[in-house]
């Protein structure tokens, strides 16, 4: 649409009293909605009349010596020891104790002139599309947090590194990145805007894209936990699948190119069985013991500008690269106000994480609502992120024609088993193919004289 150029505010009125008809609420900017966390993990409500921080154990695993040998039964008419007793010691199944806490953020918007609305063109529509917004950022928070909690906690942190010609040298180890917590100012929780990565800043190059020999790596490592992995979709389609979460489709491409070159051993698809349509995410691509989805909120990172100095140490963290992450969206200042705006440098970000999706791993924990205890009573609080107007009786506000939105928030992540969770650290693939027409163009000359539709010159008289 061409630049409007008013040259009164006159002008300007008589424009937006003629364009209400044309107001169309699909121009209205939203977030994205579909959301790989929000809705996989069981919820749980916060025990009440607890303190904030809860204890759990883990329980071990028992297991027994597979060298100690059998013993004979040597059993004659004179003697036997059949009745004798050499039995191998089990040792209990050890447990250890974790704790897990309750955090909270609160969040309220900027003051709002209701009897300004008064005034405006479209009030409904604009306190509507304030108020979605509202809803779609508690959506994200939950989406966050989870997120932030899932990788931070993960007990298996991959990353590939390619030698000089290309090739896979495989997995550097499963410790070989971190998420670091917030500390300072009485603060808490994973800080997923920044990852460690145990390589000197110069070898981020060196990491590669995911690959199936990086995910086949992990399936073995999960093969010591008694396929609890596979539960997830193999209870609702039966499927023997391993659930992997992709940053977007272009990854997805790789991988099903990397199965074909792999002279057809593996079975790759881009259509998907029809139990896995059933899945409320669904399932984009499978290929070989693997079923893929899309999270298009994936966190994406690019090389920190301020990389550490000196001598890399693989037992330093504080000399190790530092990946910082490239926000989906970025606030723009329009012309009353801010809004976010889709971030270019996030589809073009260089690094992104994957994860081997366990639903079961980890329980999301929710305040949940209170009002107080016998006459001492308190206005219903809602912990989820529910929005509630205020507009206060304060003597600034005696006409109580102004108010704000605001929202809490009460979670806790319990990680049932880190050693359950996979994640890995990879670059993004952006090369592209592009195929050209060795054809040339067409050499075409337009008309440039109109034609005469109704010129009659020698045209005979009609005979009747």
């Amino acid at each position: 649409m061409a630049n409007v150029i008013f040259n009164s505010c006159e002008e300007l009125d008589s424009f937006f009293r003629e364009g209400r008809e044309y107001f169309n609420d699909l121009y209205v900017k939203k977030l994205v909605t579909n959301s790989t966390y929000f809705t996989r993990f069981e919820e749980q409500p916060w025990p009440l009349n607890h303190t904030t921080e809860q204890k759990a154990f883990r329980f071990g695993r028992g297991f027994h010596d597979p060298c100690t040998p059998f013993n004979k039964i040597n059993d004659t008419y004179c003697s036997t020891d059949s009745c004798a007793t050499n039995s191998e010691l089990i040792q209990r199944p050890g447990t250890e104790s974790y704790t897990f806490e309750l955090l909270r953020k609160e969040m309220h918007t900027d003051w709002i002139c209701v009897e300004s609305l008064l005034y405006r063109l479209f009030p409904a529509e604009e306190i509507l599309q304030f108020e979605e917004s509202n809803a779609r950022i508690t959506k994200n928070v939950h989406e966050e947090f989870l997120r932030a909690n899932y990788i931070g906690q993960a007990g298996h942190k991959w990353v590939g590194l390619t030698t000089e010609d290309g090739t896979y040298c495989g997995l550097l180890d499963d410790q070989a990145w971190f998420i670091p917590q917030h500390t300072e100012d009485n603060t808490a929780g994973y800080d997923l805007c920044t990852v460690k990565v145990k390589v000197a800043p110069a070898d981020l190059v060196k990491i590669s894209y995911l690959s199936l020999d990086m995910l086949d790596d992990a399936l073995i490592e999960l093969q010591n936990e008694d396929d609890a992995f596979r539960l997830d979709i193999a209870e609702t389609t039966g499927m023997q699948l391993l659930d992997i979460v992709i940053p977007d489709p272009r990854v997805g491409r790789a991988l099903y190119f990397q199965a074909k070159r792999n002279n057809g051993y593996w079975d790759a698809n881009t259509d998907f069985d029809a139990r896995l349509s059933s899945l409320k995410l669904g399932v984009n691509r499978v290929i070989g013991d693997y079923a893929f989805g899309y999270d298009i909120n994936a966190a994406r990172f690019n090389a920190a500008p301020d990389q550490p100095q000196g001598e890399f140490n693989p037992a330093d963290p504080d000399t190790w690269a530092v990946l910082v992450r490239v926000p989906r969206y970025t606030k723009v200042v329009q012309e009353n106000g801010c809004s976010y705006v889709p971030n270019k440098d996030y589809a073009n970000a260089d690094f992104a994480i994957s994860v081997a999706m366990v639903n079961k791993a980890m329980v999301k924990w929710t305040m949940p609502s209170a009002t107080g205890y016998g006459q001492a009573q308190m206005q219903t609080q809602n912990y989820a992120g529910d929005w509630e107007w205020k507009n206060p009786d304060w003597e600034c506000n005696r006409w109580r024609k102004m108010g704000y939105y605001q929202a809490q928030f009460r979670l806790a992540a319990q990680v049932k088993d880190p050693t359950l969770i996979h994640v890995f650290l990879h670059r993004l693939p952006k090369t592209k193919n592009l195929y050209g027409s060795c054809c040339p163009l067409n050499d075409y000359t337009p008309p440039t004289e109109p034609v005469d539709c109704y010129n009659c010159e020698g045209v005979g008289d009609i005979v009747v």
